[in-house]
């Protein structure tokens, strides 16, 4: 019953994963709370990249210098320029953001679904070794655990992040 529990939620995730990878989308996890209440830490986000134009209060993701943001448009300039801010701070960010480095606006919000990834992120250490503990507790097969949940600890720490 559980196993099949199991495959079944793999399965969906793999379909659900490829469905989405098939429009194009990018994932992200957000990592803080500066867009709140409309995403929080720990949401997954898939921005469109292909998206020909961005409009104003849409929630866009862009290459900033510490790595990618997920912000809202608050207004654009007749050069493209765009102005955001996070929904959580009061002020809108003085420096306008060039279009060119927009990744793409959000199409979709999975709440909690990039709990994992920030587990991941911020206790590697944690992780790694509850996943060594598991892999070695669980009777038979442990070389295959170990590899399997290497792999998906691994897999899980690529997806890229937002702030």
């Amino acid at each position: 019953m559980i196993r099949r529990l199991l495959l079944g939620a793999a399965v969906s995730i793999v379909l659900f994963t490829v469905g989405v990878a098939g429009l194009g989308w990018k994932p992200y996890v957000v990592m803080s709370e500066s867009m709140a209440p409309a995403m929080h830490a720990g949401d997954l986000v898939f921005v469109d990249p292909n998206a020909q134009s961005v409009a104003q209060y849409e929630i866009v993701t862009y290459d900033g210098p510490p790595g990618p943001i997920t912000q809202r448009v608050v207004s654009q300039r007749p050069d493209g320029a765009l102005t955001l801010k996070g929904d959580a701070n009061p002020p809108a960010d003085s420096p306008t953001v060039d279009r060119h480095r927009v990744v793409g606006p959000v199409r979709l919000i999975l709440p909690h679904a990039g709990w994992p990834v920030m587990q991941v992120r911020t206790h590697p250490v944690k992780i790694a070794l509850g996943a060594l503990l598991l892999a070695l507790l669980v009777p038979g097969r442990r070389i295959f655990g170990l590899l399997l949940l290497g792999g998906l600890v691994a897999a899980v720490a690529m997806v890229p992040t937002t702030g």
